[in-house]
């Protein structure tokens, strides 16, 4: 209430007054014996003001071990082409306080009022209290293997991880008749996230004046709903399957005899008015399959060239039905895709796009399903020229001769080239409606007096 939102002489449109205290006792301990095998402890106690004060403390700690087995005689001894290798695992817990501040009381929002009844600012709720509110917790654990060939010409990297969170800070829904929409809580929701992440540097060639290196990294992600006490009130909780996964029609084409999408019900059998929830029997994860990098580094005396690609393999809404209304006039929505044209005009056709209409509602009921089949769903996958540097270094000898300490030019490009069988704009954004990332060109000079 001493927010200048409660101000009884003074209008404000709007105001960030609010206080959030974090502190964290840390404590670690190292043990390196003969540099070969390795153990940390960490141990920590953190303090948020996000919770109430019963819960306002959590412990957290970790434990890791290495093994340096490049270090063994025996390695030394017989394996010569081994520069390093690396064996080393851990596990601990991290805890997350990432919601708005003072969810755990009762708060009320000032009426502003030009004139306040006998100078006293009116309040509403805003939201109900859960004084309950803790700290969200994530149990790690992961493993990994560096290797390191040919003096460490060749570094490889290898992760794989195993994350699970419990105890998740969710917003959850409230009849109305509470008089809210949702309130903050702890949700018992188990979720596992477990992947691998690959990187590979390389020194290809190595002289006096010339360099090249190498350098290429993989990864690949999956999120899954171990457990859920609601899953059979939910329609897009699917316990076993990705979090990222939702159910969609099976889409069976345009029925040529009347001109409207047609689509398989739990039953299989074709109807163009599915229900919204049962018919929905195909699963798909729209999560990324992988991503990724390679990267390459020339350098020949003054002269250096970079280049980066990225790659992912992805699915994404294609745009062969269209973004907005067709067939309904230019107030729908504006431009559609020549290949709407091809659409049912008569009994017979066999065309991928169902018939216009000017019933609005039809339109968009139409629209609506198809969007919400496996057929709106496409490859997405790409690999982009993401980065391109080239530089040149002025000689030292010439620098001097026109008064300089030195001089660079250089030539930056970034987006330039992206291969993709996506129907959309871009496959990065994955979106019809969302301005792609710009071709950047910058040519530039670089010198020091």
């Amino acid at each position: 209430m001493e927010d200048i939102l409660s101000a009884t002489s003074v209008t404000a449109l709007s105001s960030i007054n609010s206080t959030y205290k974090y502190n964290a006792l840390f404590g670690r301990i190292n043990y390196n014996w003969q540099d070969t095998y390795i153990l940390n402890l960490t141990g920590r106690r953190d303090g948020s003001s996000r919770f109430g004060p019963e819960s306002q403390f959590h412990n957290f700690a970790a434990v890791g071990g290495a093994w340096i087995f490049s270090n063994e005689f025996l390695i030394k001894d017989h394996l010569t082409f081994l520069s390093f290798g690396k064996l080393r695992a851990s596990y601990g817990t991290t805890g997350n306080d990432q919601i708005g501040d003072y969810r755990f009381l009762s708060l009320y929002d000032p009426l502003q009022q030009q004139v306040p009844y006998q100078g006293i600012v009116a309040y509403q709720p805003n939201r109900l209290t859960n004084p309950y509110l803790q700290w969200e917790e994530t149990k790690k654990l992961q493993f990994g293997l560096d290797l390191g060939f040919l003096k460490d010409r060749i570094l490889l990297n290898a992760n794989y991880y195993i994350n699970r969170s419990s105890n998740q800070l969710r917003s959850y829904t409230l009849p109305l008749t509470t008089g809210f929409g949702a309130i903050d809580k702890n949700v018992r929701d188990k979720i596992r996230n477990s992947g691998w992440d690959f990187t590979i540097t390389t020194t290809n060639v190595q002289t006096k004046d010339f360099k090249w290196s190498s350098n290429i990294n993989w990864s690949t992600n999956k999120s899954m709903l171990t457990y859920s006490p609601d899953q059979r009130f939910s329609t897009t909780k699917v316990v076993g399957q990705p979090t990222s996964a939702m159910y969609v029609y099976h889409f069976l084409g345009v029925d040529p005899a009347t001109g409207l999408y047609q689509f398989e019900d739990r039953n299989g059998k074709p109807t163009t008015t599915p229900d919204y929830v049962l018919d929905k029997t195909v699963l798909i994860d729209l999560a990324p399959k992988f991503y990724g990098g390679f990267q390459n580094s020339f350098s020949y005396k003054g002269l250096q060239i970079d280049f980066l690609f990225s790659f992912v393999k992805q699915i994404a809404i294609n745009q062969g039905f269209g973004s907005t209304l067709a067939g309904i006039g230019p107030s729908a929505g504006g431009n559609q895709l020549v290949s709407l044209m091809d659409r049912w005009q008569k009994p017979g056709d066999i065309t991928p796009i169902q018939r216009f209409s000017t019933n609005r509602f039809d339109v968009s009921q139409a629209l609506g399903r198809v969007n919400e089949s496996d057929a709106a769903w496409t490859d997405a996958s790409y690999i982009r020229l993401k980065n391109v540097s080239l530089s040149w270094q002025m000689p030292a000898g010439w620098s001097k001769r026109v008064n300089l300490l030195n001089c660079s030019l250089f030539v930056q490009g970034q987006n330039l080239w992206t291969f993709t069988k996506y129907q959309g704009l871009d496959p990065e954004t994955k979106s019809s409606e969302t301005l792609p990332p710009l071709r950047v060109i910058t040519i530039g000079l670089k010198a020091t007096l």
